[in-house]
């Protein structure tokens, strides 16, 4: 087993991150398709758009991870180089994102972040022969390259054991966003729930991009349910959350991980936000590998890190280490090496791949409340309940003034 070199120190982030940070790019005509650029890597994230939160902060844990690894000398004695490839978590954009980053010539791609994205693209990718280090999380992007995310199948067991074992919950509200890994997991849940005799009181979708969630928040009120749970990202669970108090829907609040980030504590409020119950992965500043990660990052960026930057910097990280394992940048050999990834120390956990499907073992899916400076923490009641160690709190490091 091989584990990640130290992270460095504030002056030597400092001093190379603007050599990864530019986006680079190649004429479209300079090589034919099939060939592949050693080092040159695509951050497939939301970069702009409703979800530019998430993709800004994926594209800066990858900064991070390309600035560590570089600052090293590089991986095989090639530098890395990042490419930005900004899908807006858009299907049609993801698709145009990746023929482009195929014509550039990337040797890999980490990302995308929205599985509806990844459903379109990372069959373009997988058929281009790059290396893919997903951030996807519906089932159907299973076999898509490898990723340090949990997927749906792994986290919807979780929230069934909570509503069901802890919160004793019985009659269940489900409203979920209809895209591709909000309603796997809404779909997933209603079957672990039926399965235990508690089928869903109610079943109310909603659309992306959707403003007014009168509608499906009446039908759920009208089934008096003991708990409501939603399936949504950012800013639309947040509304969600904030609809369902402002209407005194009854019953516990309860997010799914997709939600995960300040966008929906923005939008909720953050009274309204702590009185809900979270799926999700620790915060960096809970992984106890990640100290110097959040030390650099707030330095760096002047801002606190987000939910999913960890994950981009692991999976950026688990792909040069394949490279050094296969000794080249051979694209063949790097995927296999990827694909049979065991015992890697990241940041955010051990990491070991499943090579059939590339999905991660042993994913860091816990419950998380949120304190009253709209930070996630992971919920005590539930850390006992699963014997789960709590790390120490961390008290955020002031950031410069501007």
């Amino acid at each position: 087993m091989r584990r990640p070199s130290r992270l460095l120190s504030l002056s030597t982030v400092l001093a190379t991150t603007a050599l990864v940070a530019t986006v680079w790019s190649l004429p479209s005509s300079a090589a034919p398709a099939t060939k592949f650029t050693p080092g040159l890597i695509a951050v497939d994230a939301p970069l702009t758009g409703s979800q530019s939160s998430t993709g800004i902060d994926m594209w800066r844990g990858a900064q991070l991870a390309a600035t560590q690894i570089n600052a090293s000398g590089g991986v095989d004695g090639v530098m890395i180089k990042l490419v930005q490839a900004d899908d807006k978590a858009t299907a049609a954009t993801g698709v145009t994102v990746a023929k482009k980053m195929i014509a550039q010539r990337v040797f890999g791609v980490v990302g995308p972040f929205n599985s509806s994205v990844g459903v379109a693209n990372l069959p373009i990718y997988k058929k281009a022969g790059l290396s893919i280090v997903r951030l996807t999380s519906a089932a159907a992007t299973q076999g898509f390259g490898a990723t340090t995310q949990p997927m749906d199948v792994q986290v919807a067991p979780v929230e069934a054991t909570e509503i069901t074992q802890v919160l004793h919950a019985t009659r269940v509200a489900i409203i979920y966003d209809t895209s591709t890994y909000t309603s796997g997991i809404a779909k997933s849940l209603r079957g672990l729930l039926t399965k235990d005799g508690h089928a869903p009181v109610a079943f109310q979708s909603i659309k992306e991009g959707q403003t007014n969630f009168t509608k499906a928040l009446t039908a759920a009120a009208g089934a008096k349910p003991d708990l409501v749970y939603i399936a949504a990202y950012g800013k639309e669970a947040g509304l969600l959350a904030l609809g369902a108090s402002q209407m005194n829907v009854p019953g516990t609040c309860f997010v799914d991980l997709a939600a995960q980030g300040p966008d929906f504590v923005a939008a909720a409020t953050t009274p309204v936000a702590q009185k809900c119950l979270n799926s999700g992965v620790p915060s960096a500043e809970q992984f106890a590998g990640a100290t110097e990660y959040v030390s650099n990052y707030n330095s760096t960026f002047q801002a606190q890190p987000g939910t999913w930057g960890t994950f981009t910097y692991d999976s950026l990280e688990i792909l040069a280490q394949a490279v050094r394992d296969a000794g080249s940048w051979n694209q063949a050999a790097v995927q296999s090496k990827l694909s049979h990834t065991t015992a890697y120390a990241g940041i955010t956990g051990t990491i070991t791949i499943q090579p059939k499907t590339g999905n991660r073992l042993n994913t860091p899916v816990v419950m998380l409340d949120i304190d009253a400076s709209g930070n996630y923490v992971i919920d005590p009641a539930w850390a006992t309940a699963e014997h789960f160690p709590i790390p120490p709190v961390a008290v955020p490091v002031p950031l410069p003034a501007s």
